[in-house]
């Protein structure tokens, strides 16, 4: 590898044995050195291939100021979502949380307050993806001796999601508002008390997360797909009513239009949980 640029001891961009440019960290592994010279691969511990050179120049942003520690840590998460899970995470995800991971741990130190608003809904919504925050906030503590707050724990899943899901931030908080609101309207059309532990309910979740996204984010295309819709139509008139209602609480709140098919997709979700919450009735 021959160093491109120095940023201090521990950090270098350097040319690969590809001629593709990357980020190189190793304790002491750029001490002395210049552009041109040639890095020692024993000293090299850790070698980033960013995606893009966009992702290149943040990277390069990031380890002027952040100690090259929390790339270590946010590398070790990275991989352990991909271990344990099978979400698609890149090098997004691990710009965000190198940059978080410095910001959380700063607060904690400082011991300043973080305040998380969303974190009951993100506990509810994004269950799976919590359990892999928590995960994450282990490896921090391994590294750091600090446990962050729950709070903390909050924001980490919102990377998680935003990385997996393809979702903006932005875009991410409605959409937890979206999904609240669908669901009050569905169990007062109907009279449901969810069972949060059915699988009809977390299906029915999984589905709005990705229905939010697709209604929000303008880049985003609804399904065009209206065989659900017109059975809907001709044999579930009630459930396809409280698709009107959601469509036009969407249009006014939020001000986007929800097509025919993806109001198609809600009736068969919401029928699901209605005929289970009906057999479990029964059963009683």
């Amino acid at each position: 590898m021959l160093i491109k640029r120095v940023y201090n001891n521990n950090v270098a961009m350097v040319v690969d044995d590809h001629d593709e440019e990357c980020i190189a960290i190793g304790r002491g592994m750029a001490f002395g050195l210049h552009p041109g010279d040639t890095v020692d691969a024993s000293k090299v511990e850790r070698v980033f291939h960013p995606e893009s050179p966009a992702t290149l120049d943040r990277i390069e942003r990031l380890v002027r100021t952040i100690p090259v520690e929390y790339f270590t840590i946010a590398e070790d998460i990275v991989n352990m979502l991909r271990r344990e899970s099978n979400l698609e995470v890149g090098d997004a995800l691990l710009i965000a949380l190198t940059d978080h991971i410095s910001l959380s741990l700063e607060r904690e130190r400082e011991g300043v307050p973080c305040d998380n608003p969303l974190l009951m809904d993100i506990k509810r919504f994004y269950k799976r993806e919590f359990e892999l925050a928590g995960r994450a906030a282990q490896i921090i503590e391994e590294h750091t001796g600090i446990r962050i707050s729950e709070a903390e724990r909050g924001f980490i899943t919102l990377h998680i999601v935003n990385a997996s899901m393809g979702q903006r931030a932005d875009t991410l908080v409605l959409s937890i508002s979206l999904i609240q609101d669908v669901l009050d309207i569905v169990a007062q059309e109907f009279s449901l008390t969810y069972d949060e532990s059915s699988i009809q309910y977390e299906r029915f979740l999984r589905h709005l997360q990705f229905f939010a996204i697709r209604v929000l984010d303008e880049s985003a295309e609804q399904s065009e797909d209206t065989f659900l819709y017109l059975l809907g139509k001709d044999q579930y008139p009630e459930a396809l009513a409280c698709t009107e209602k959601i469509g036009e609480h969407v249009r006014q709140t939020f001000g986007r239009s929800v097509t025919d098919a993806e109001k198609g997709y809600l009736v068969y979700h919401i029928m699901n949980l209605v005929n289970a919450s009906e057999k479990e009735g029964g059963s009683q």
